[in-house]
C-alpha cells in the first residue's frame, strides 16, 4: 500500500510560475503544486527495483510462484516452466481470482487473460519439447496437462477443466502415486509442463497438405505510386535479403499491379510476365509451381527482375494513373488458395478502379466531435467480407499504405480491415523519404519474414467451470463464437480475452485456463502449441488487489478501448478511463483501507502507476484532442496500437528514458529518468525510445568528449538532426556502447522507430514533447495535476 502526502500538499498553490518549455511550444506557465513530483509513484523506480531482481545469472521466475507478483512486462527475465506457462505466453489481469462476479464489480478490476502464444522467450529459456499429440478430454476437448489427475491406478484421469472423468487408452495406461502423478511423469513433458507443442496427425489438416509458407508480394506500380521512392527502396530491400539468406524454407513469388494486374513467372533462366486485364473477374494464369520458388535457388532470376522493374514502370513511361488494389488482393489470395501464405502488399493511393472503389469522406471538421467515430469504420462491407475469405483461404494480408504525394488519404479504416481480419499487419507511412527512412522500411520489412512465424490458425481458450470467456479483443476472424481464426500468426501476435463468472468459485480450489492453438509452421508442419495456467481463488478484496497484474491490465483496457471506438466517441472513452480509476481506486480504499486518513491518497502497490499510466493514455495518438492528427493515422494507431503485446504496451504508455552522460561514466544497469522536461539537465543527455521515436536529446552544456565520442565530433551545429542511422566511428567506446544499446533495444521490435537527434536550443522538440508524458500536453492535465483531480473524486465517492 502506498501512502501519498496529505491534502494540503495534494492541493495546488495557485502561485504562478514559469517552466522549462520544450522548443516549438508556446510557454508554460501555471500554478506551482505544493506536492513535490518526487513523492509520487514513479515507473522508473519500479521497473529498476524489478530489474534487480533479476539481473544476477541465476535469477529466475518460477512459474507457479503464485505469492509474488510477475516480473513487470519491461523486465527480461528467465523462467522455469514448473507446470504454469511461461507468463510471455499467457498473463491473467488477475493473479487470484475473484470467487464471484460481485467481488469484480466491487473492485471495478479489469477481468480477463492476454495471449501472446508465439512469444518471443529470454535466449536461456528452454524451448518447447514438440512431442506426439496426447489425449484429449472427451467432453470439453481440453488437452491433458500438468493438473490433470490420475485415478484407478492410471487407467482414468480427470479433466482439470471440466472436471470430467476420461478413460486413458490401454497403451497409454501407467501406475500412479498416491497424489495421482503418473510414474512416468518426468518422461513425458506433457505431464511437467505448462507449454508444450504437439504435432498434429492428419486429420488436424483441414483438408490442406501442410507446405512450407509462401510469400507474395504485390507492388502498386501506377504513375502514383512512383510519385515516392517506394520501389527503388523495396528492390534494394529484397536485393540485400536474397545477399543475407532468406529463412530456407520459404518460397518467394511476385506481382505488380496498376490498372491490370502482372504475375511473375519466376521459373526458368529469366522472369515473364503475364497480364489479366479482367480486373472484375480476375484468374490466375499460371501454377503455384511457377508462380513460387526457391529464393535460394532462383537468386539470379529474382535479382534479374528486381533490376528490370524501376525501369519498366519509370513515370516518364507510366500513364497509368490507378491501380486495381482489390483485384490484386482477390488474385493473391487466389494464387495462395492451394497452400495458404502471406501477401504483402504496396498500395499508394485509394482505390478507384475495379472492385472496391472508395471515396474520399475524409472531413477535418468532425475530428474530435461524435461524427468522428463513423470515421474510425469501414466504408462498407466489400473489405471486410474480402478478408473473411483471405481468411478462408488461409491468405494473411500485410498492407504496406505509402500514399502518393498528390493523394494523400488513404481510408486506413477500411483498407486495414484486411490486415486486421487475417492476422496481418498494417503499415503506414505518410511522409516515407527514401533518404531518411530506409533504414526503418528495411526493418520492418524483414521482420515481417523472419520473426517466428505461422498460418492457417485457430486459438481456443476453455476455463475451469464457473468461468467462460465473454469477448475477445485483437486483429483475427470469427466464424462461430469460440474461436479464433488467424490466417497468420507470429511472435508479435497478441489477443486479449475478457473473461466472465459463471457462478460462485469454490476458494479451497484453483482455477485453470488453457489456450490452444492450432496451426502450420512457417517451416511446413502442422501442430498444437497449448499453454496453461492454474491461479488461486480470493473471497476479499485484499488478495485479489495485492497481485492484481497492471501491466497486463492495461493491455487488455487499451485493447478493449480500441474495440470500443466502433460504438464510442473518444471523449466518452476519455470520460470512462476517469471514472475507472476512480471506481478501482475508491475500491481499494473502501475494502482494503478503510481506516486511513480522508485527506490521504492511498494507492494499492500493485496498481499505484495507475493514475499515471491513464493519464498518459489520454495523451497518446488514439486518444488525445489533436487537430493535425488525421484519421488516417488515428485509426494507423489504433490496428497498431491493439496488436501490441503487453511489453509494447508499456513503452507505447511509458517510454524509456536513459541518462546517457551518467551511463557513459559509471556503466552498470541503465540509470533511468522519469519523462518531464523539467528533470532534462542542460548539460545531460538522454535517450528517449518511444514506440515511434529514438530520441538523442544533447543539452545545450553537454560535455564536448561525449559528443565528440558519440557522433565524431564535438560541434553541434555538424549533428545531422535527421540521420536515419548513428554512425560508426572508429575506435570510439562511447559510440560502439551507444551502438549496442541501439542494437539490443531495436533488434527484435516489429517496427522501428525513427531516429531523431535534438540539440537543446537548437532544434524543434515539439515532437518529443507528446512522449514527456507527466507533463502538461495537448490541453491535458499534467501527472500531478491528473493525480490531483483523481483524489479530489475519490473523496467525494467516499463522503457518502
Amino acid at each position: 500500500m502506498s501512502q501519498l502526502p496529505q491534502q494540503p500538499q495534494l492541493q495546488q498553490q495557485q502561485q504562478q510560475r514559469v517552466v522549462n518549455t520544450p522548443l516549438g511550444l508556446p510557454p508554460r506557465s501555471g500554478a506551482k503544486p505544493r506536492i513535490d513530483p518526487n513523492q509520487i509513484p514513479s515507473p522508473v523506480q519500479i521497473q529498476v527495483k524489478d530489474m534487480a531482481k533479476y539481473e544476477t545469472p541465476d535469477a529466475y521466475y518460477g512459474t507457479c510462484d503464485l505469492q509474488e507478483p510477475l516480473p513487470l512486462a519491461s523486465t527480461h527475465f528467465r523462467s522455469l516452466d514448473q507446470g504454469n506457462c511461461n507468463p510471455h505466453f499467457m498473463r491473467s489481469t488477475l493473479q487470484t481470482i475473484p470467487a464471484t462476479a460481485d467481488l469484480i464489480r466491487d473492485t471495478g478490476l479489469p477481468f480477463g487473460l492476454v495471449l501472446q502464444p508465439l512469444a518471443q522467450l529470454h535466449p536461456d529459456d528452454a524451448a518447447l519439447p514438440v512431442v506426439p499429440l496426447a489425449a484429449r478430454c472427451s467432453r470439453c476437448k481440453a488437452y491433458i496437462n500438468p493438473w490433470c489427475k490420475f485415478t484407478q491406478g492410471g487407467q482414468k484421469f480427470v479433466c482439470n477443466l471440466c472436471e470430467y472423468e476420461n478413460t486413458v487408452a490401454p497403451e497409454d495406461v501407467c501406475p500412479c502415486d498416491i497424489s495421482g502423478r503418473r510414474m512416468d511423469a518426468e518422461q513425458r513433458p506433457e505431464f511437467m509442463l505448462g507449454s508444450i507443442e504437439y504435432d498434429a496427425p492428419e486429420e488436424y489438416w483441414q483438408d490442406v497438405e501442410p507446405k512450407p509458407l509462401h510469400w507474395l508480394i504485390a507492388i502498386d506500380v501506377s504513375r502514383r505510386a512512383m510519385e515516392r521512392p517506394v520501389l527503388g527502396t523495396l528492390v534494394q530491400t529484397l536485393k540485400h535479403m536474397l545477399a543475407s539468406g532468406f529463412p530456407p524454407f520459404i518460397k518467394i513469388g511476385i506481382m505488380t499491379f496498376d490498372t491490370s494486374v502482372h504475375f511473375w513467372h519466376l521459373k526458368g533462366e529469366q522472369a515473364t510476365m503475364m497480364v489479366v486485364s479482367d480486373i472484375d473477374d480476375v484468374f490466375v494464369p499460371m501454377s503455384a509451381q511457377d508462380m513460387f520458388v526457391d529464393p535460394t535457388e532462383s537468386r539470379a532470376v529474382i535479382e534479374g527482375l528486381l533490376d528490370q522493374l524501376p525501369g519498366l514502370f519509370h513515370t516518364e513511361h507510366n500513364v497509368m494513373p490507378h491501380a486495381v488494389f482489390a483485384s490484386a488482393v482477390q488474385a493473391a489470395a487466389l494464387a495462395l488458395k492451394s497452400t495458404g501464405g502471406k501477401v504483402s502488399v504496396f498500395q499508394s493511393s485509394l482505390p478507384s478502379l475495379g472492385p472496391g472503389v472508395l471515396k474520399n469522406r475524409d472531413d477535418p471538421k468532425i475530428y474530435g466531435q461524435e461524427r468522428e467515430k463513423g470515421l474510425f469504420q469501414p466504408q462498407d462491407t466489400f473489405y471486410t467480407q474480402l478478408g473473411a475469405s483471405c481468411v478462408q483461404a488461409g491468405v494473411s494480408v500485410d498492407l504496406w499504405l505509402i500514399p502518393a504525394l498528390s493523394t494523400p488519404y488513404m481510408d486506413v479504416a477500411t483498407l486495414g480491415v484486411l490486415s486486421a481480419l487475417t492476422g496481418g499487419d498494417t503499415h503506414y507511412l505518410p511522409d516515407f523519404d527514401a533518404q531518411l527512412h530506409s533504414v526503418q522500411f528495411m526493418h520492418d520489412f524483414k521482420h515481417a519474414i523472419y520473426r517466428e512465424q505461422g498460418y492457417r490458425a485457430a486459438l481456443r481458450v476453455r476455463c475451469s467451470n464457473g468461468l467462460s470467456v465473454d469477448d475477445h479483443y485483437g486483429n483475427f476472424h470469427m466464424s462461430n463464437a469460440t474461436d479464433l481464426e488467424l490466417a497468420n500468426i507470429n511472435a508479435d501476435t497478441t489477443v486479449g480475452v475478457a473473461l466472465k463468472h459463471d457462478g460462485k468459485l469454490p476458494e479451497n480450489k484453483p482455477v485453470y485456463f488453457q489456450c490452444a492453438l492450432l496451426y502450420t509452421t512457417a517451416q511446413g508442419q502442422r501442430r498444437v502449441r497449448v499453454h496453461n495456467l492454474s491461479l488461486n481463488v480470493g473471497a476479499t478484496a485484499n488478495p485479489v488487489f495485492k497481485l492484481a497484474d497492471l501491466d497486463t491490465s492495461l493491455n487488455f483496457i487499451i485493447k478493449r478501448n480500441i474495440t470500443l471506438t466502433a460504438k464510442k466517441s473518444l471523449n466518452d472513452l476519455s470520460y470512462d478511463m476517469d471514472q475507472m480509476a476512480v471506481k478501482i481506486l475508491t475500491s481499494y480504499r473502501k475494502y482494503c483501507a478503510s481506516g486511513a486518513s480522508a485527506a490521504q491518497l492511498i494507492l494499492p502497490e500493485s496498481y499505484k502507476n495507475l493514475p499515471l499510466l491513464f493519464s498518459s493514455m489520454k495523451k497518446s495518438a488514439i486518444m488525445r484532442k489533436d487537430p493535425t492528427l488525421n484519421v488516417d493515422t488515428r485509426v494507423y494507431f489504433f490496428r497498431k496500437i491493439k496488436a501490441l503485446s503487453i511489453s509494447g504496451t508499456i513503452q507505447f504508455l511509458y517510454p524509456k528514458c536513459v541518462k546517457l552522460h551518467t551511463w557513459f561514466e559509471e556503466q552498470g544497469p541503465l540509470p533511468l529518468e522519469r519523462l518531464s522536461y523539467d528533470r532534462f539537465d542542460p548539460a545531460g543527455i538522454y535517450w528517449i525510445q518511444s514506440h515511434s521515436a529514438l530520441f538523442v536529446w544533447i543539452g545545450a552544456n553537454a560535455s564536448p568528449q561525449l559528443v565528440e565520442g558519440m557522433f565524431g565530433t564535438s560541434n553541434r551545429n555538424e549533428i545531422n538532426p535527421l540521420m536515419e542511422q548513428l554512425p560508426v566511428i572508429e575506435n570510439s567506446s562511447i559510440n560502439n556502447q551507444l551502438r549496442q544499446i541501439y542494437y539490443a533495444s531495436t533488434n527484435d521490435i516489429p517496427y522501428l522507430p525513427r531516429l531523431q537527434v535534438i540539440r537543446h536550443g537548437m532544434d524543434l522538440e515539439v515532437e518529443l514533447s507528446k512522449v514527456l508524458v507527466e507533463d502538461e500536453t495537448f490541453n491535458q492535465m499534467s501527472y500531478v495535476d491528473y493525480l490531483c483531480m483523481i483524489h479530489k473524486h475519490i473523496q467525494t465517492e467516499v463522503s457518502f
